[in-house]
């Protein structure tokens, strides 16, 4: 498959973004499955992980429009197990849409960090979700007002709950680099030449433009 990168091809574009919406909604919905079979571990999840590789891959509007479809998928699967679930979903995605935007946007400084920086930084992510969920939830949910020895109980109590989120993002977010790899592996040999865009923070590239820059 060749393309020129002098001329552009409607057709080109078409198939890019075919290209994208199919990488997008596979990983998405692999996102869910998994989730779904960790349900009853608490607070261990693949969404947060699956938003932010989406985004690092595609770009941020992209990773906006996965974690605002993941978190609504997921919640009506979660809703009828733990009830009040489905009301924490507007902070939920706030702090899935920030997740896609930092990692679409500041793709190639992400690119750039090693495994373990990766990991600290989904596990940093872990505890800003937990917190800001917490304090939405103590809000909205049991609507009573919010004083510092209050939540800082209710933060003492969910400590092993935050502990689980943090290790576990640590280790799926320190494996992101090694997913990408074998994915791109993936596309080269079914002998797709298009694969990572080249800056998130542009409107999404042709599939020439990759090429070329994959082979630099």
């Amino acid at each position: 498959m060749s393309f020129s990168n002098k001329v552009p091809n409607p057709e080109n574009e078409r198939i890019n973004t075919i290209l994208k919406m199919s990488i997008s909604a596979s990983l998405a919905s692999l996102g869910i499955v998994l989730s779904s079979f960790v349900i009853f571990v608490p607070n261990f999840e693949f969404i947060s992980v699956t938003i932010f590789l989406i985004a690092l891959l595609l770009g941020f509007r992209y990773g906006i429009i996965s974690a605002m479809m993941l978190s609504l998928v997921y919640e009506l699967i979660v809703t009828p197990i733990f009830g009040s679930a489905g009301l924490l979903i507007p902070v939920k995605l706030l702090c899935y849409g920030i997740l896609a935007l930092l990692g679409g946007t500041m793709r190639q400084a992400f690119l750039k960090l090693s495994f373990w920086e990766l990991g600290a930084f989904g596990a940093l992510f872990a505890f800003f979700y937990d917190i800001l969920t917490t304090i939405f939830g103590q809000l909205v949910i049991i609507q009573e007002q919010i004083t510092w020895n209050h939540l800082l109980t209710v933060l003492i109590f969910g400590i092993p709950f935050t502990v689980t989120h943090i290790v576990g993002n640590f280790v799926l977010f320190s494996m992101i680099k090694s997913i990408i790899n074998r994915i791109e592996s993936a596309f080269k040999y079914k002998g797709v030449r298009f694969f990572l865009i080249s800056d998130a923070t542009e409107s999404f590239g042709s599939i020439e433009t990759a090429c070329e820059e994959n082979k630099k």
